[in-house]
């Protein structure tokens, strides 16, 4: 967890400097450098201090207060119960909590995006008529630098409650005799869902809006999906209007330098003479037959992912290495790796499957044309399908990658910089959902799932 939290400061040492020919000095200067980074009160270990310390050391003016408040209505005939008293107290002093870290964070000066906009001033005649004045470029400084913790505490919220509100609605069936399987199947289910939800939102800002992903995560996604961008760019020019099969819009050399470097006939990246573009140029290579491709896509998916898992779970099983821990350090990698392999399977077969193999065959030419297929509807398959791959996955892995993934559906959806003047939301809505997530921790910290829940349980408890 340390080495997540000061890993932006360590970007900026210097490898050379732990050469025999470095000089002590600098290699000092390097190392203070970043300690000091890390420790400032405007970055995330100070952040996180604020946030628990607040949080627990305000409990006792609150508490002390509240105490008062129940002793004078108490002498009314009104009762403020105990545990109501400790509830609204813990929630407070989160809320305070949340409020104040977040404003540490936000503190740090650094240099912030802005947006140009054109304003329009108006001017008035002598005759007190208003006319339209010069049309003025205005410079607005943007923030929004921590949306993604923000979002992160709001799913975890929503979990808290929704889970909270399931569980007395299951209480109440069970109590009742009236619980079905298909209420099981759903509770079972959730987490997948929440992730198949979530992971097709995210690959369609991938194919059509990458700039609404953060740019290590839509970089990383390019690398292991291994798509030529030249694909990419003909489907969002055919979203756009301007790749129109049976017309000449200028677009065919986008597809035909395709054609000349796999030797292809050219005239299939021609869309006012092929329609609709080949198979064989979506496989990249692979041939014609769309089941081999997606085998193809699933083994270097899979050969990826390996590469990355298993060194990460042997690793963690360092500690106390057994053949035990290495064969289970193996299975997980190798369930881990077969899922990845299997999502970006499924989205590539889902693309063929609507466009060219299913999709013409279920729907008319005339009432669904290639152009429709190939300007949403075949991603839209993909990205519908390839989330079902969490199955690969362990139970508990499944609900920590849906944890994972939903805060990034959400930032694609939502505006990632704003302007200042609404900062004050974001600010409540992590306030609140702090608050949520920390009192239902001192109360039932099982409510709070996954590894997040054990770890907010050892630091409060």
């Amino acid at each position: 967890m340390l080495g997540a939290v000061i890993r932006p400061s360590t970007a900026r040492f210097d490898p050379f400097l732990l050469k025999p020919n470095g000089k002590k000095k600098d290699i000092i200067s390097s190392l203070y450098r970043i300690l000091s980074g890390a420790l400032a009160l405007n970055r995330f270990p100070a952040f996180c201090g604020a946030l628990i310390g607040c949080s627990t050391i305000l409990q006792y003016p609150f508490g002390f207060l509240l105490e008062r408040l129940a002793d004078a209505v108490r002498k009314k005939g009104w009762v403020l119960p105990l545990l109501d008293r400790i509830r609204i107290t813990r929630f407070l002093a989160a809320i305070i909590g949340g409020w104040l870290s977040l404003r540490l964070l936000n503190g740090r000066r650094a240099a912030q995006p802005k947006e140009t906009r054109v304003v329009a001033y108006s001017t008035t005649n002598t005759k007190d008529v208003e006319v339209p004045g010069e049309m003025q470029h205005k410079t607005i400084p943007l923030v929004g630098k921590t949306m993604d913790i923000t979002l992160f505490a709001v799913i975890r919220a929503l979990d808290v409650l929704i889970g909270e509100l399931w569980t007395l609605h299951k209480s109440y069936r069970f109590s009742n005799g009236k619980w079905t399987r298909l209420e099981s199947l759903i509770g079972s289910l959730t987490d997948t869902g929440v992730f198949v939800f979530s992971a097709s939102i995210v690959m369609w800002a991938w194919f059509y809006v990458p700039d609404r992903l953060p740019r290590g995560y839509s970089k990383w996604i390019s690398e292991a999906a291994q798509v030529d961008p030249r694909l990419i760019e003909a489907l969002r020019q055919v979203r756009y209007g301007n790749f129109v099969y049976g017309k000449d819009t200028g677009q065919a050399p986008l597809l035909q330098s395709m054609c000349r470097e796999y030797n292809w006939p050219e005239i299939w990246g021609d869309p006012a003479k092929t329609i609709p573009i080949p198979c064989d140029m979506v496989h990249m290579g692979t041939g014609p037959n769309c089941e081999w491709h997606a085998t193809v896509r699933f083994a270097r998916a899979f050969r990826f992912a390996l590469a990355t898992y298993l060194p990460l779970n042997l690793a963690m099983r360092l500690r106390s290495p057994s053949s035990q821990a290495f064969k289970q350090a193996l299975k997980d990698a190798v369930r881990s790796s077969a899922f990845l392999g299997a999502f970006i399977c499924l989205f590539y077969y889902s693309v063929c499957l609507s466009r060219t193999r299913l999709g013409p065959k279920v729907f008319r030419r005339e009432t669904v044309t290639p152009t429709m297929w190939d300007e949403g509807l075949c991603v839209g398959a993909g990205c519908a399908m390839c989330g079902w791959s969490i199955l690969f996955e362990a139970e508990k892995r499944r609900q920590e990658i849906a944890f994972f993934i939903a805060p990034r559906a959400a930032a694609t959806i939502l505006p990632r910089r704003y302007e200042k003047k609404h900062q004050w939301r974001e600010t409540l809505a992590f306030s609140i959902s702090t608050a949520v997530v920390l009192t239902c921790v001192q109360e039932n910290p099982n409510r709070v799932r996954g590894v997040l829940g054990r770890l907010l349980h050892q630091v409060i408890d």
